[in-house]
């Protein structure tokens, strides 16, 4: 009677994890041919919305052929100021930037000459001080 029991559990529990295996199978499935439909249906808008921004872009090539000219002209004119201005600003940037690294170095030349003569007036001042101290000892 224990054995009919433990067979019956078993069969029970065998046909359970087969009932699982086959909806999670199922459920796999299902995922499988969702995606597969969802990137179908990207692919497919992807192209469509390629092919309406291939048109606008035409369409807009077009218009702008017909007014081309007179804005090519314009922004040449712009576009030929603009790099004018641009050099003389970047003449004048480095020209100042120049004349602020002579002042550097000249304030840096004239501080080391200061300092050198200063070190030298010292030396002088503190041999004068050992002669003149020499002098009286002797």
């Amino acid at each position: 009677m224990i054995i009919i029991i433990i067979i019956i559990i078993i069969i029970i529990i065998i046909i359970i994890i087969v009932i699982i295996i086959i909806i999670i199978i199922i459920i796999i499935i299902i995922i499988i041919i969702l995606v597969i439909i969802i990137f179908i249906f990207i692919i497919i808008t992807t192209i469509i919305i390629i092919i309406i921004i291939i048109i606008i872009i035409i369409i807009i090539i077009i218009i702008a052929i017909a007014i081309a000219i007179v804005i090519l002209i314009i922004i040449i004119i712009i576009i030929i100021i603009t790099i004018v201005i641009i050099v003389v600003i970047i003449i004048i940037i480095i020209i100042i930037i120049i004349i602020i690294i002579i002042i550097i170095i000249i304030i840096i030349i004239i501080i080391t000459i200061t300092i050198i003569i200063i070190i030298i007036i010292i030396i002088i001042i503190i041999i004068i001080i050992i002669i003149i101290i020499i002098i009286i000892i002797n």
